[in-house]
């Protein structure tokens, strides 16, 4: 206690000065902030807020055991029951085959195929031509092209029309005028290759035909060394008439 009269003995006036003059500064801030209390927040709102009561927390809720034992006695475990089939599955009998002696025969059916009906393809042409070399006794030193026109049945068909070409020029020959076939007309041919159509439709071209052919040919019948000679050759050219 003494030392502490001593120390305050020991402050000097300057000292007094600046501690008086904190505590002074002190005193204004708190009444400050009294009066802005008082007055700038006379609203009441901190006032409100102030007199909130806290929130209460809820409690927890208390577990209550659903069974109590008697003091002594021991959990028992509840055992969980077993599972059983509504249904039991029977499998089915089966079937004990007859022995191969006592089985009747029987034949096996077999469904019978119909063949798809197929189209006929029509004709590229209405005349199809072939064509055929005359042997030395059928030539007997003749140059020509025999040419036929004929039904599906064989039949010569009088009046038609055939054109025979060459690279120099061309022919129109009409059947009928032979008496050997009313399809038949013919034509002499010289040097070089020709071709033959039938004018009336739609008609192969047979050819090149020509009776330049270096090679003498004798004929066994009457002895003629050059019934098929160079430039002696003939031919039979047949057009069937297909449409």
């Amino acid at each position: 206690m003494k030392s502490l009269k001593r120390e305050i003995a020991a402050i000097t006036d300057q000292q007094w000065t600046v501690l008086l003059s904190l505590l002074t500064l002190v005193n204004m801030v708190v009444l400050g902030g009294l009066v802005w209390l008082l007055t700038v927040q006379s609203s009441g709102q901190i006032f409100r807020v102030l007199a909130q009561a806290p929130a209460t927390r809820t409690p927890y809720p208390t577990f209550t055991p659903t069974a109590t034992l008697e003091p002594g006695a021991t959990p028992l475990s509840t055992l969980v029951p077993t599972w059983t089939p509504s249904i039991t599955y029977t499998p089915e009998p089966t079937n004990t085959p007859e022995p191969a002696s006592t089985l009747p025969f029987r034949t096996p059916i077999r469904a019978t195929e119909t063949p798809l009906a197929t189209d006929t393809p029509t004709p590229e042409f209405d005349y199809i031509g072939s064509i055929r070399q005359l042997t030395p006794c059928e030539n007997a030193g003749k140059h020509h092209i025999f040419a036929y026109v004929h039904d599906t049945a064989g039949n010569g068909i009088p009046g038609m029309k055939m054109k025979v070409s060459w690279p120099s020029g061309e022919a129109t020959l009409t059947t009928g005028t032979k008496i050997e076939d009313p399809g038949l007309a013919d034509f002499a041919m010289f040097k070089g290759s020709y071709f033959i159509e039938v004018l009336d439709g739609v008609s192969q071209v047979v050819g090149p035909i020509t009776p330049d052919i270096p090679l003498n040919e004798l004929c066994p019948e009457t002895g003629n060394g050059v019934a098929n000679s160079l430039y002696h050759y003939s031919y039979e050219v047949i057009f069937t008439k297909v449409r």
